[in-house]
């Protein structure tokens, strides 16, 4: 009787280990492709996010603006500051609610510095301050209200052309915002603009 040798030789057990190797390889691959995926998604959501809370609360707080001046400021205000950071400023009706038992109106700051915590020096910070008028109170902390911002640029229409900036004592008719988040290595723009309620 003659051997009945069951087994694998040695090139066969090779291309097994190889065709394994490939496969194990392609499967990382594929998770770790959609693990960074699903990561720049999350941060992109986030970004998304922020933004529209930015747009509805700035186009909530234009649309209850107050035409009516308080005091020697003009209504609508708009500019850069002693330190070269873009500011805008205006009167509304609409108050955060922990301020509304003071009174009905206040005078909103939304200004934009350069982030203290990116150490390149590459990004902006937007930030909002709120005073409560018609009250004696001081105005509040300057809150950060978005993080990582690129670009942060206004535009005003008045009488049928755009300004880059506003220095009348009467509001325009319109607002444009542009801002410019930082996700990884991209940038995403958003670009939205707000139409003034005509005095009242």
């Amino acid at each position: 009787m003659g051997k009945n040798n069951k087994g694998f030789t040695l090139v066969e057990i090779l291309l097994a280990i190889m065709i394994g190797s490939l496969v194990l390889t392609s499967v990382y691959g594929i998770f770790s492709s959609v693990s960074s995926a699903r990561n720049r998604l999350g941060a992109e959501g986030e970004v998304y996010h922020q933004a529209r809370i930015f747009f509805d609360r700035l186009g909530s707080e234009l649309s209850s603006m107050r035409f009516a001046p308080l005091d020697s400021r003009p209504v609508f205000a708009s500019g850069k500051d002693s330190d070269g950071n873009v500011y805008f400023e205006f009167n509304t009706e609409l108050v955060s609610p922990l301020l509304q038992q003071h009174g009905g109106l206040s005078r909103v700051r939304y200004e934009v510095e350069a982030d203290e915590d990116d150490e390149v020096g590459e990004t902006l910070v937007l930030s909002r301050s709120e005073e409560v008028l018609l009250a004696n109170l001081a105005a509040a902390e300057p809150l950060e209200f978005i993080a990582g911002l690129k670009t942060f640029e206004l535009r005003y229409f008045s009488q049928g052309s755009w300004r880059d900036s506003w220095s009348s004592s009467a509001p325009p008719e319109m607002v444009e915002v542009l801002l410019e988040q930082v996700v990884g290595e991209q940038s995403i723009p958003f670009r939205t603009s707000f139409i003034l309620p005509k005095a009242r």
